[in-house]
């Protein structure tokens, strides 16, 4: 496989929520950190507090919630592929995490 993932996306999901456990809605969700190249982008979380967004690249990835109050939280998630025999080419698979805002 190539280091762009071979034109593969994987999906990076989650949700911010506060100290309470209750979503947060217009959180910046950006990566700060990663195997690179990652998107200079920032989603912003619904009113259930979820975020969506894709990497072309296979590793760890440090994800940035900041709310509009200077609130912030951070959390590392590992993206990827798994291959189940005898499937020749790894399927994309979904790496989903939570953002708790001190």
């Amino acid at each position: 496989m190539s280091a762009d993932g071979g034109g593969r996306t994987y999906p990076v999901s989650g949700a911010v929520l506060d100290a309470h456990g209750d979503p947060v809605s217009g959180v910046a969700v950006a990566i700060a950190d990663g195997p690179g190249p990652f998107p200079d982008i920032a989603a912003l979380t619904g009113a259930d507090g979820r975020f969506s967004f894709s990497v072309s690249t296979e590793g760890v990835y440090t994800v940035q919630g900041t709310a509009a109050d200077g609130r912030s939280a951070q959390a590392s998630v590992e993206v990827g592929a798994r291959g189940t025999p005898p499937t020749p080419t790894p399927t994309p698979t979904s790496a989903s995490v939570e953002l708790r805002l001190g």
